[in-house]
């Protein structure tokens, strides 16, 4: 008789008073639920039950929650267990991110080609072997061949006046020289002194192992 009477006061205790509450199945929808800890849920809706774990997720005034299925009192405990929807062990699911818009490289530039290396600049004892040869071509020219008139005039002075060598596209150890050429002649017949200037052009060659030669003068 005390037996039970106390099961029906444990029973007085849980109160679960359900709202629309089917025949079959287990209603899923109560406005309260007293757990065995002491705790009252009101609003409740039962969602589903995860046997792994032994616990029903359940809302609770609109506020999602797990329980123990330990904390429910029977015999609700056991209808739930078996009559609720099981869930497996809840696992969070990241979506892959887009794939990334990754920017069209540019096609690289064609490697710059190098100019042809130019030929070594002459230094200054080089440049001036060729000055030196110019203007001893030059000098000879003015001196013994250069024709001023009858064979009766001569050149009595002579001065030179030469640019700095050229070096000759192409022709590598080859140099241009240009001058001018400052002359005084003396008339022996008619005995009396004139003066003339004339331009000329020198190109210089210097092949290796060799010394610098004259390869063409020209007056101009």
């Amino acid at each position: 008789m005390k037996s039970a009477r106390l099961c029906c006061l444990i029973a007085a205790a849980v109160l679960l008073t359900a709202v629309g509450r089917a025949a079959d199945p287990a209603p899923t929808k109560f406005t309260r639920i007293d757990l065995l800890d002491g705790r009252t849920l009101k609003n409740v809706e039962l969602v589903s039950y995860d046997a792994a774990a032994a616990k029903v997720l359940l809302i609770a005034d609109q506020k999602a929650m797990v329980v123990p299925l330990a904390l429910i009192p029977q015999p609700f405990a056991d209808r739930f267990k078996h009559e609720l929807p099981e869930s497996g062990a809840s696992a969070s699911v990241v979506p892959n991110p887009p794939a990334a818009h990754l920017p069209v490289a540019a096609p690289a530039p064609a490697p710059a080609v190098a100019p042809a290396p130019a030929p070594p600049a002459a230094d200054q004892p080089q440049l001036a072997a060729h000055k030196k040869a110019a203007e001893a071509r030059a000098t000879r020219y003015y001196r013994f061949e250069y024709k001023a008139g009858s064979d009766s005039i001569a050149v009595t002075a002579l001065q030179l006046e030469t640019d700095p060598p050229v070096a000759v596209d192409g022709w590598p150890g080859r140099y241009r020289i240009q001058g001018r050429a400052f002359m005084e002649f003396y008339d022996s017949v008619g005995r009396s002194f004139s003066r003339a200037t004339s331009r000329f052009e020198v190109l210089t060659e210097q092949a290796p192992g060799k010394p610098v030669s004259v390869v063409d003068f020209t007056v101009k």
